[in-house]
C-alpha cells in the first residue's frame, strides 16, 4: 500500500505535465442511497479478504459480537502506528469516495466516511470499537478522499482515445477506484464529471507541481546512522491559487499535497502531508497583492524512523501573494490551529510487533511557509511547523516538535533544475518518570527537480 500511494502520487504529477483540463459537471442528481450501499459493500469486501484470505482473528464476527460492541464503550486501541494513521485514513477515503462518486458534496461524503467507520467498528470486527479509529478514519479519509477525487477529475480528459485514454483512466483508477468502477458499471460517458451538482470542480484550475529525486545525504547529524543515507523521491502539488484567487466557495477549491518516499535500508518509508481550505474569504490587497483567510483541514503522516508523528488538524490560515515584479511572486502563509487527534512515537518503549509503541495526543499546531517564484520557476521554499502535543492515551507526556526545511534551486532547462535541501527536526519530551530530554537531527541533500 505504501508503494501504491507513492506511485499514484507520481502518476498524477507526471500526468499534470500534459496541460490537463477538468471535465464539466454532470447534471445527474445525487444518489445518497447508492452511496450508502457502496459504503456497506466496501466494508463487506474488506471483511471477506480479512476473513477468508488472511484469517484474521478479529474477523470472526456474529450477532453476539455486534451486540457486545454496541453494549461496550469505545476504547483507544493498541494497533500499530502505520495501521492507525495511514491504513485507516486510506480506508476512510474509500467511504468518502462512495459519496463523491454518487454526486454528494463534501459534507455529504464526510457523513459516508463517518458512517462507514462506525459500521466497521461496531459490526465488522469482534474487538471493542475504537474511538481513535473512528476519528482518524473520518477526518483523514475526508482529506485524502477529496484531494484524490479532484485530481482524478483533472487527469481524465474528454474524448481521449487510444493509449492516451488508457493511461488517463488507469491513473484516475489508482487515485479514485470507486469513481472509476462506477463509470465502468454505470456506462457513464467520459464527458461526465464524477461529482454531480455541488461537486465544486472549478474550470481551468491552476496547478503547480514538482517532482524531485534527492541524493544520499551530503551531511547529517551524528544521531543518524550512515546506512540511512539513502536516496528519496518526493513531490509537491498545489491545486488552485494558495492566495485565494479563483476561490469558488467549495471545500478544497484550494489544497496542497506533498509526499516523500525513502528506499531502505530495510523497507520503504513514506511521509504524506495533505491539506485544503474548508471555508475561505479572498481579500484584495494593494500593489497587486492578494490575501486569503481560511479554515483549513489537514492530514499528516510522517513514517520515517527519524520522524514518526501524524494526525488530523484544523487551522486558521492567512495566505498572501505579493507581486514583486511582473514575473516575480512571493507567497507566504501563517497558520495556527488544533491537532484533533495525533500520534507520536514513544521513545521509552521498545517495538513489540503489532502492539502500540506511540502515544495518542492532542494539542496546538502552528505553521509558517514562504515560496519565491520567478518566471514560473520556484527558486526558494521555506517551511516551519510546530506541534505541541498533550497525551490523551499512553505515557503521560508533554512534548513539542519543530520541523523546518528549506530548498534552494537553480533552473537548468525549462522546468528542470537542481538544488540543495536542508531539513531539521527538534523534539523536546517530558515523559512521566523520565528526565526531560531534547533530540535534534538534520539532513542535507542535493536533488534534481522537474517543475510544471
Amino acid at each position: 500500500m505504501i508503494i501504491a500511494s507513492a506511485l499514484s502520487s507520481a502518476i498524477v504529477l507526471c500526468l499534470s505535465l500534459s496541460n490537463l483540463r477538468p471535465l464539466p459537471e454532470s447534471p445527474a442528481r445525487p444518489k445518497p442511497l447508492t452511496a450508502a450501499a457502496e459504503v456497506a459493500a466496501s466494508n463487506i469486501f474488506v471483511w471477506t479478504l480479512n476473513h477468508y484470505l488472511s484469517d484474521e482473528s478479529y474477523s470472526y464476527i456474529s450477532w453476539e459480537t455486534v451486540r457486545d460492541n454496541l453494549r461496550d464503550s469505545f476504547e483507544f486501541d493498541q494497533t500499530a502506528y502505520f495501521a492507525n494513521f495511514y491504513n485507516h485514513p486510506y480506508h476512510g477515503s474509500v467511504y468518502f469516495s462512495c459519496g463523491r462518486a454518487n454526486g454528494l458534496n463534501y459534507w455529504g461524503s464526510a457523513l459516508c466516511a463517518f458512517g462507514g467507520s462506525l459500521m466497521w467498528e461496531t459490526m465488522m470486527e469482534s474487538m471493542r470499537p475504537s474511538i481513535n479509529d473512528l476519528v482518524t478514519t473520518t477526518l483523514g479519509g475526508c482529506v485524502i478522499g477529496e484531494t484524490t477525487f479532484r485530481l482524478s477529475a483533472q487527469v481524465r480528459r474528454a474524448n481521449a482515445r487510444g493509449f492516451g485514454r488508457i493511461w488517463r483512466e488507469a491513473a484516475a483508477f489508482v487515485l479514485n477506484p470507486v469513481g472509476a468502477l462506477n463509470r465502468l458499471f454505470d456506462g457513464r460517458k467520459d464527458t461526465d464529471a464524477p461529482g454531480g451538482p455541488g461537486s465544486g470542480l472549478v474550470p481551468q484550475v491552476p496547478l503547480w507541481g514538482e517532482v524531485y529525486l534527492a541524493s544520499g545525504m551530503l551531511a547529517h547529524s551524528p544521531e543518524l546512522e550512515s546506512d540511512r543515507a539513502v536516496p528519496l523521491f518526493g513531490f509537491s502539488l498545489e491545486y488552485g491559487d494558495p492566495a485565494g484567487s479563483g476561490w469558488g466557495g467549495k471545500p478544497f477549491d484550494v489544497f496542497y499535497a506533498r509526499g516523500r518516499l525513502r528506499w531502505g535500508p530495510e523497507r520503504p518509508h513514506l511521509s504524506i502531508s495533505l491539506g485544503g481550505a474548508l471555508i475561505g474569504k479572498p481579500l484584495a490587497g494593494s500593489g497587486g497583492s492578494s490575501h486569503f483567510l481560511s479554515i483549513n483541514q489537514n492530514y499528516e503522516y510522517y513514517g520515517f524512523d527519524t520522524l514518526r508523528l501524524g494526525g488530523s488538524s484544523f487551522l486558521g490560515s492567512l495566505t498572501s501573494g505579493f507581486e514583486l515584479s511582473p514575473r516575480t511572486r512571493l507567497t507566504t502563509a501563517a497558520r495556527l490551529g488544533v491537532m484533533a487527534l495525533g500520534g507520536a512515537e514513544d521513545i521509552s518503549r521498545e517495538p513489540d510487533g503489532e502492539r502500540r509503541t506511540y502515544n495518542y495526543g492532542t494539542g496546538l499546531t502552528a505553521w509558517a511557509e514562504a515560496d519565491l517564484d520567478h518566471g514560473g520557476f520556484r527558486y526558494v521554499s521555506l517551511s516551519w511547523r510546530h506541534f505541541g502535543l498533550f497525551t490523551m492515551k499512553g505515557q503521560s507526556t508533554r512534548e513539542a516538535w519543530d520541523v523546518a526545511w528549506g530548498n534552494i534551486k537553480a533552473p537548468l532547462y525549462r522546468g528542470l533544475g537542481c538544488g540543495v535541501q536542508v531539513e531539521y527536526c527538534r523534539r523536546h519530551i517530558d515523559f512521566e518518570n523520565l528526565a526531560p530530554s531534547t533530540r535534534q537531527v538534520y539532513e542535507i541533500r542535493a536533488f534534481l527537480t522537474c517543475q510544471f
